[in-house]
């Protein structure tokens, strides 16, 4: 898990470098085309191309429509704001799966997942600091997009244990795809050779992180692999300060935190 959240900081690097010379939609297109093939060779490693047949497409459209709302929201802010404040409101994506769990899945939320999602969602409000001059139109955008990956990982709940892990991650890409491509024609910029490479390395990350997640999980009990996901915060504070010298605002710093702790709330209350 620690891995895969490196690998997941990375793609948000290689995006954030790339947000200068394009717009979002063609940085979306480029990677997904880039990962592509890494991912077909993992479905075929993972038990062959054959195995990727979906059982039931309705929910599968619904996975690519969110999953492409989680990719542009997430890539359009990522060239606005810093690294670390698109992490840290990311990862309000919890608290939304434990207050969706319910109208998706019929599960229960008890009175302490409900303290630990306003707790959580607290911390969101001071990161956001909304209604200051920090404020930034693109922090919907986040939060849009950390909506539509917690209804990303509802659906893989309720469906995933009937369908092939390859079906699961190669169905959520042609939306993304179509829209992508159609919002790049008439616009397109062509990339040097080292732009190609970081869109190389973001389809990669992109194809990888995914299997590095669904390892972690098969290999031990959610409490002990949950709580490595926030080491994303140490990662996207050191690569932001890297490469572009982002500092985190105390805001931003305390917000995770509290963010953290509901997180932690609700995960306990949940095993």
């Amino acid at each position: 898990m620690i891995l895969a959240t490196l690998v997941g900081s990375i793609i948000d690097v290689c995006v954030k470098a790339l947000q200068d010379g394009f717009d979002t939609p063609q940085i979306v297109l480029l990677r997904l085309l880039c990962s592509l093939p890494f991912v077909l060779l993992f479905a075929q490693l993972g038990g062959g191309l054959g195995s990727i047949r979906p059982k039931r497409p309705a929910w599968h459209l619904l996975r690519s429509l969110a999953a492409a709302g989680a990719t542009f929201g997430f890539f359009y802010a990522l060239g606005e704001l810093p690294l670390m404040l698109c992490v840290t409101i990311g990862f309000s994506a919890p608290l939304l799966i434990a207050l969706l769990s319910r109208p998706f899945l019929g599960e229960v939320v008890g009175a302490r997942r409900w303290i630990g999602i306003l707790v959580g969602f607290a911390g969101v409000l001071v990161a956001l600091q909304p209604g200051t001059a920090v404020w930034h139109p693109a922090m919907l955008a986040v939060l849009a997009s950390t909506f539509c990956w917690a209804v990303l990982a509802l659906s893989a709940r309720r469906i995933g244990g009937d369908e092939p892990t390859g079906a699961m991650v190669v169905f959520t890409i042609p939306v993304s795809l179509v829209v992508a491509l159609a919002m790049t024609l008439g616009d397109w910029v062509a990339p040097t050779a080292a732009e190609w490479a970081l869109f190389a390395l973001a389809g990669f990350s992109g194809a990888s992180v995914h299997y590095c997640v669904v390892y972690a999980y098969r290999a031990t009990r959610a409490a002990v692999v949950a709580p490595m996901e926030y080491t994303a915060l140490l990662w996207a504070a050191l690569l932001g300060f890297l490469f572009w010298g982002e500092v985190p605002t105390l805001w931003t710093v305390v917000g995770a935190a509290v963010i953290i702790f509901g997180g932690l709330i609700v995960l306990r209350e949940s095993q």
